[in-house]
């Protein structure tokens, strides 16, 4: 129970510092923020709710695997 309160209070300051950025001007750097905030909080969500952390390799390849695919997707369409 501890480790839920702990990822749903760091959930919350995440979402906090989303909301405080989108009152602030970064000159551009809003969107980069906002997305590494974001790639925060699916990490925290990845780790402890659909326990990506645990013994078995399947789960966390299958998500090496989208990480690389959307790596790739990103990478061609910052290109074009």
């Amino acid at each position: 129970m501890r480790r839920l309160a702990f990822t749903y209070a760091a959930l919350l300051a995440l979402l906090a510092l989303t909301v405080g950025s989108s009152f602030v001007d970064l000159h551009g750097a809003n969107t980069s923020v906002n997305l590494l905030i974001a790639a925060l909080k699916a990490g925290l969500v990845g780790a402890v709710f659909m326990k990506l952390n645990a013994e078995e390799t399947l789960p966390s390849l299958a998500v090496a695997a989208v990480a690389l695919w959307l790596a790739i997707l990103f990478g061609l369409t910052l290109i074009g």
